[in-house]
C-alpha cells in the first residue's frame, strides 16, 4: 500500500523529485498507525461482518481445540435418506450451514454411524430439483444420473429451496447420495488445536471441517464463520457477530 500511495502522489503531481520523502513520510505513517489501530481495510471487513480469516491464528487461541470453536450438533444425512427429511433440512432457517457430513445408514436411529462423505446444499438442490430419487419399494431400481452439466447450468445462483416443488408422494421416495457426495473430506480430532484447524482452512481454501472422534464418528463441524467469530482484540479473544450471508 505505501509503494502504491507514493506512485499515485508522483503521478498525480507529476513530480518525482520527492518521491523518496513522500515514501519515507507515507511508510512512518502506516507503520505508527497499525501500532494503534487496525488498518482501514481491516475496520471495514469487520463493519461488514465478512468471515475474513487473517494469515495467521490470534496468539490467545493456542490454549483453545476444535471441540469448542465447532458446531455442535452438527445435522447429517444418511447415505440413503429420505427426499421429505432432506427436503425438511434444506428449508430449515435455524441452520444455514452449505454443507452436510454423511453417514452410514444405521437401523438403530439412537445410533451414531461413521462418518462416509460431504455433500454440499447445491448439490442437494440440483437433485430435488431433476427428481434424481426413486420409490422406497423400489431401491433396487437405478435413479436417474446427472451430467456435470447439470450442475454448472445452475452455478453459481442456485435456486432456493422454497422454489423447488416436492410432492407429497415424492417425500417418501428415496435418494442416494453416494454417487454426489465428496467420500473423502477433511477431517480433525476434536482435540486439534485451534491454530492448526486454522492453518488447514487458510492453506487449502475450505468452508466445511468436519471434527471426529476416535470412532471416526461425527461430533462438530468447523466452517470459516466459526473461526472468523474470534480475533485478537484490545482485551484478547473477542466473539464478533457476523453477516448470514
Amino acid at each position: 500500500m505505501t509503494l502504491s500511495l507514493t506512485v499515485i502522489m508522483m503521478e498525480a503531481t507529476g513530480n518525482v523529485t520527492y518521491g523518496f520523502p513522500i515514501m519515507l513520510a507515507l511508510m512512518t505513517a502506516k507503520i505508527v498507525g497499525d501500532y494503534f489501530v487496525e488498518g482501514l481495510y481491516d475496520m471495514h471487513i469487520q463493519l461488514q461482518s465478512v468471515p475474513f480469516l487473517h494469515w495467521e491464528a490470534p496468539v490467545t487461541s493456542h490454549s483453545l481445540t476444535a471441540r469448542e470453536v465447532m458446531s455442535a450438533p452438527v445435522t447429517c444425512l444418511r447415505r440413503i435418506e429420505k427426499v421429505g427429511t432432506v427436503v425438511d433440512i434444506l428449508s430449515d432457517t435455524s441452520s444455514n450451514h452449505n454443507g452436510f457430513p454423511v453417514v452410514e445408514s444405521s437401523p438403530d436411529p439412537t445410533q451414531v454411524a461413521g462418518l462416509r462423505g460431504l455433500i454440499l446444499r447445491s448439490q442437494l438442490i440440483v437433485l430435488l430439483k431433476h427428481k434424481v430419487f426413486v420409490e422406497r419399494a423400489n431401491l433396487t431400481l437405478v435413479q436417474r444420473r446427472l451430467k456435470l452439466k447439470d450442475f454448472r447450468d445452475a452455478y453459481p445462483r442456485f435456486p432456493p429451496i422454497q422454489s423447488i416443488h416436492v410432492s407429497q408422494d415424492e417425500r417418501e421416495c428415496m435418494m442416494d447420495l453416494t454417487e454426489f457426495m465428496n467420500p473423502s473430506p477433511y477431517t480433525v480430532p476434536q482435540e486439534a488445536s485451534l491454530p492448526r484447524v486454522f492453518k488447514l482452512f487458510r492453506a487449502l481454501g475450505l468452508r466445511h471441517l468436519v471434527v471426529v472422534d476416535n470412532h471416526n464418528e461425527v461430533v462438530g463441524l468447523v466452517t470459516r464463520k466459526d473461526l472468523a467469530r474470534y480475533r485478537l482484540g484490545k482485551e484478547g479473544l473477542e466473539e464478533l457477530s457476523l453477516a448470514q450471508t
